[in-house]
């Protein structure tokens, strides 16, 4: 009796050492960033889908723990790493990468997943751009999922990405490094019934951009999102959907925000291959006055979101999503966004798959020009063949290019980027 429970200790040590050490959760989610409308729509929709396993594979099980793991190499070749429209800058980018993924189907319905993707940035020419900390891509977090009884899914998760690249902000020019990193924590409730079903969220979401360059921006926020779904037919549904967050900077400079939003949606599944969602309604973004910045800019107008997925065939498919939507500002207390973005992808065969990527952006801040007010512009796209070598082993070429035009002298500017990356699935 003391050797059989021995074992079943050990055996219980094991499986968790196993699982703590992995670190890594199977499931891919898009870094969460201060709550907009369409960030809501992402959120609601990702918590509506069936929860299956995430894991590509695994290299070793002990117990009820899966562990996968993956390494990446990435060169990239860049003629504009500090965005400027003068004295540009290329360089040559080193980027290797590691990702661990783990499962433990702790019952036959409760899950946890963890999941790490990090890596690290090293620059031929400018070794001062080297990553200072390791870089966390999105999809890396710790998240429980258990069901209560037959109607109630909770997801229990905590979401962390840590990024120096300055071209995901439209708004930023003559920045070589923005980095930054954004943590979210908090719980998902999914309640479904034959009709309806509904989600309800909350998270503690950290913003912390690791640079006393940027370190007005640091905040926390208090998040809070809800969406109620009817399904009229198979093929529809309609609904609600509405969020609210508590904004509270660190530094003096910024002023603290409460942001609402109320608003209307409708999916529909068009045919077999093609599926419609649009969303529209109020986002309201109220600034307490309490920093040094003395812009008094209130945002109070419309948002609308229209995005659009079709399989051409069994090898082609492309999505299509435009809106318009109002983001906390960089200097500013807000920038009212118009975007469009296209995505597409062609598997030619077994081996060779193309994806091609578009998109536009009309970013206007708040507040007076006189005060760095920006009005932006960019587009850009992108196109990338994939060959896969093995049944391990992928080679990837990619081509980026980026155009952005400013009202303000001195911030326009054009990138070039072509990036080969080799990676490998355990």
């Amino acid at each position: 009796m003391i050797h059989t429970q021995t074992q079943k200790q050990t055996g219980i040590s094991r499986t968790l050492c196993t699982f703590a050490l992995a670190c890594l959760a199977g499931v891919r989610a898009d870094a969460q960033e201060s709550i907009r409308p369409s960030g809501i729509s992402s959120l609601a929709a990702d918590a509506r889908q069936e929860q299956v396993s995430k894991l590509r594979g695994h290299i070793m099980q002990l117990g009820p723990v899966k562990v996968g793991a993956s390494v990446q190499m990435d060169l990239e070749v860049n003629d504009n790493v500090g965005l400027s429209e003068f004295n540009r800058e290329g360089d040559l980018i080193f980027r290797p990468r590691v990702g661990i993924e783990s499962e433990w189907q702790v019952t036959r319905l409760n899950t946890i997943r963890l999941g790490l993707s990090m890596g690290y940035a090293k620059y031929l020419n400018n070794s001062h751009l080297d990553s200072q900390t390791l870089l966390i891509d999105p999809g890396t977090q710790f998240a429980f999922d258990i069901f209560v009884g037959e109607h109630l899914r909770l997801n229990i998760h905590d979401r962390i990405t840590i990024a120096q690249n300055p071209i995901d902000e439209a708004t930023l020019s003559n920045v070589q490094r923005f980095a930054r990193l954004q943590n979210s924590s908090g719980v998902t409730a999914f309640i479904r019934y034959p009709d309806w079903d509904f989600v309800v969220g909350y998270d503690h979401f950290i913003y912390n951009t690791l640079s006393s360059e940027f370190n007005y921006l640091d905040r926390t926020e208090e998040q809070f999102f809800a969406s109620a779904r009817h399904k009229v037919t198979d093929a529809l549904g309609l609904g609600i959907e509405g969020s609210a967050a508590l904004v509270n900077y660190e530094d003096g400079t910024s002023n603290d925000a409460t942001i609402w939003t109320v608003g209307a949606f409708a999916d529909a599944t068009l045919s077999q291959y093609t599926k419609l969602r649009i969303s529209a309604g109020y986002q309201d973004m109220s600034f307490d006055q309490n920093g040094t910045r003395l812009e008094q800019s209130n945002f109070g107008s419309w948002y609308a979101n229209l995005s659009a997925a079709q399989r051409i065939s069994l090898y082609l498919s492309h999505t299509l999503t435009v809106g318009r939507e109002a983001r906390l500002g960089l200097g500013v207390n807000f920038t009212d966004y118009v975007f469009a973005r296209y995505a597409a992808s062609w598997r030619m065969n077994d081996i060779m798959t193309w994806t091609f990527d578009a998109f536009l952006e009309d970013a206007r801040d708040s507040g007076a020009v006189a005060a760095g007010a920006e009005h932006a512009f960019r587009y850009g796209g992108g196109a990338a063949l994939a060959f896969r070598l093995s049944s391990h082993t992928s080679l990837a070429l990619r081509y980026g290019y980026v155009d952005k035009d400013s009202n303000l002298a001195l911030r326009s500017y054009t990138q070039h980027s072509g990036i080969l990356s080799l990676s490998y699935q355990f």
